[in-house]
């Protein structure tokens, strides 16, 4: 049987010396077999397979922390996740149409015995593959990477220098690179790298989502926009500020504002990063199969449209410590925190929590009232965004990505200027209630039956709440405007004092 190259040669990476992997390179020829007939018949032989996979790209990778390994395929530095039952299928796809048999019988056998020999692909077996011994690329307090089909960019708060994969140390996973070539937006754009500004329509709808009256709000809130979308692409973890951002609607006339953008910013957000989505109201944090979508490489975990009464402490240790993966059939593994997602909660309605343990793990941002059920962006603009665009649209989109990327590490994350507890307090409690905030005393120990009665004398036609409910009302009017609410109580009467 002639091979199409008789001379043995040596595998190498693209990219890549030989002293990137820990074995050594193995001599093959091009024309390789991963089955050989020693006892008369054809069989599998492990040692030409994992010989023939190497060749093809094949490795294992073990992230610091993980306990498990990845199955990756490399190509130019750029590792594609893999599963058992992909690459069966390429070593498949390679007799069936690829290696150029010359005995029929021979051909016959080998498909025979590859089809009844399963257990060559098993994950055990797999996970004696060569292992890459290369770094990931990551981000870093000060640096973070935007990766493109074409280049690379290196964010800082001074500088964005647009690179070769050439240059890139390590390797990068090809889930995190943009599916767009960024350097014809060079030639397109007047705005060199090194003074990038907004622009671009996902911008405008941006600005639309934090549109308000009063000017200074409305600067604090798209300064806090932007700090939220640039720390949610920087794929740096900080303990000491790991967040969950929370993207409220408004709350109007008795009801919350929906349609006002919040999965469109989510999706916009997620065309950067690996994301996962979790519909939020059929999440239950108790299911030990929660998190089995996310997998090793998932930047963000979007819970969607979560329910009132959330129990959002039950998701802290996703914030702030490692994650645990658990699917159907297969071994848990676990995420170190420095590559577990970072959390994006959506809601109609207010995440619940007392106390200091959960104001510092969150950050609520309410969205304007730009777009609601009756006016969507598709009204504004014209054509649906992230999905009607055109390549010169995608190019601002993603400088206007950077542009948000650098201003987090200038600033870090800024907090919004919101009152969420005056939202809550307009959630909760009956229109009737806010006209008599007035009539609230204030300084002063008053009797809450006598408050009470006053309430009713006021709105006779209200309909009847309970005291507790009353009591909750006078705490959220007290924790919308800032005040103490304090109790205290004399034979069987019930005091408070709102200071």
């Amino acid at each position: 049987m002639s091979l199409i190259n008789p001379q043995p040669r040596t595998i190498k990476l693209p990219g890549f010396t030989a002293s990137a992997v820990k074995r050594p390179t193995i001599p093959i020829n091009i024309q390789a077999k991963f089955w050989s007939s020693s006892t008369g018949s054809y069989k599998m032989d492990p040692e030409s397979l994992h010989r023939f996979l190497r060749s093809r790209g094949y490795y294992t990778y073990k992230p610091e922390g993980v306990k498990t390994t990845i199955l990756v395929r490399l190509e130019n530095k750029k590792a594609y996740q893999v599963g058992p039952k992909e690459i069966r299928r390429i070593c498949w796809d390679y007799i069936d149409t690829e290696y150029e048999f010359t005995d029929a019988e021979e051909r016959r056998q080998v498909k025979a015995e590859f089809q009844r020999n399963k257990s060559f692909f098993s994950k055990d077996n797999l996970d004696l593959l060569p292992s890459l011994d290369m770094k990931e690329c990551r981000d870093t307090k000060e640096m973070s990477y935007l990766f493109f089909n074409d280049c690379f960019l290196e964010v800082s708060a001074a500088t964005t220098v647009l690179k070769d994969y050439a240059t890139l140390e390590g390797f990068v996973f090809e889930t995190d690179i943009c599916k767009i070539n960024f350097k014809p937006s060079l030639k397109d754009s007047s705005v060199p790298l090194s003074e990038i500004r907004p622009e671009g329509e996902f911008f405008e709808f941006v600005q639309d989502l934090t549109k308000n009256a009063n000017k200074t709000i409305n600067e604090k809130s798209l300064e806090s926009l932007i700090s939220i979308i640039g720390y949610l692409v920087h794929r740096h973890k900080d303990p000491a500020n790991a967040k969950a951002i929370i993207f409220m609607d408004t709350y109007k006339d008795g009801n919350a504002n929906g349609g006002t953008g919040k999965s469109l910013l989510t999706k916009g957000i997620a065309r950067v990063r690996e994301s996962a989505f979790q519909d939020g109201k059929y999440f239950a944090s108790s299911d030990r199969f929660a998190f089995s979508h996310v997998n090793y490489g998932t930047r963000i975990l979007i819970i969607d449209d979560v329910p009132k009464n959330f129990e959002f402490e039950k998701i802290f240790p996703l914030i702030t410590e490692k994650a645990v993966i658990e699917r159907k059939y297969e071994n848990k593994f676990i995420v170190p925190f420095e590559d577990s997602p970072k959390i994006v909660i959506t809601t109609n309605y207010t995440v619940e929590g007392k106390g200091s343990s959960h104001k510092r793990r969150k950050v609520e941002f309410i969205l304007s009232e730009a777009f609601n059920s009756e006016y969507s962006p598709e009204d504004k603009f014209g054509h649906l965004l992230l999905i009607e665009w055109d390549d010169r649209e995608w190019h601002k989109y993603y400088r206007f990505i950077i542009f948000c990327v650098q201003e987090f590490l200038k600033k870090g994350l800024i907090e919004p200027s919101f009152n969420v507890a005056e939202r809550k307090l307009k959630m909760e409690v009956s229109p009737e209630f806010m006209d008599f905030l007035d009539d609230i005393p204030i300084g002063e120990k008053a009797n809450k039956k006598i408050v009470y009665d006053n309430f009713y004398t006021k709105f006779p036609g209200h309909y009847k709440v309970e005291m507790t409910t009353f009591r909750n009302w006078l705490k959220f009017f007290a924790d919308a405007f800032g005040f103490e609410f304090n109790e205290s109580h004399s034979g069987n009467d019930n005091f408070f004092e709102i200071t």
